[in-house]
């Protein structure tokens, strides 16, 4: 069973602007997947839009949002209202280094 007969022909990448989440856009791609690319960064969303669609042939859209905000899921509803996405690689996230015990609350819950 290929990964489209599978999931569907969509997959929604959150933190696909670089590293993991732009390496799980291109691996998918290469699958056949269609691809919605969510991240803050607008233009490395573009770049590797405009790669994957040629490389691979799929469809990309991106959104450019950052999750950590409340109003995040009507922007990503927007571009997604009229596909079905049957796989979500929830990649977005972020971290702070040393022991968590020592960090600020407000930080570490990433509210400010």
């Amino acid at each position: 069973m290929t990964f489209v007969e599978r999931y569907g022909p969509w997959a929604l990448v959150t933190g696909a602007s670089a590293g993991i989440g732009a390496e799980f856009a291109r691996q998918l791609s290469e699958k056949g997947l269609n691809l919605v690319l969510v991240a803050r960064r607008r233009q490395r969303l573009e770049d590797l839009a405009r790669d994957l669609e040629s490389r691979n042939k799929v469809q990309v859209r991106i959104v450019t949002v950052d999750l950590s905000q409340p109003d995040f899921l009507p922007t990503i509803l927007s571009v997604t209202n009229s596909i079905e996405i049957g796989l979500l690689v929830n990649n977005a996230g972020f971290g702070l280094a040393g022991h968590l015990i020592e960090h600020e609350l407000e930080k570490e819950s990433y509210s400010s």
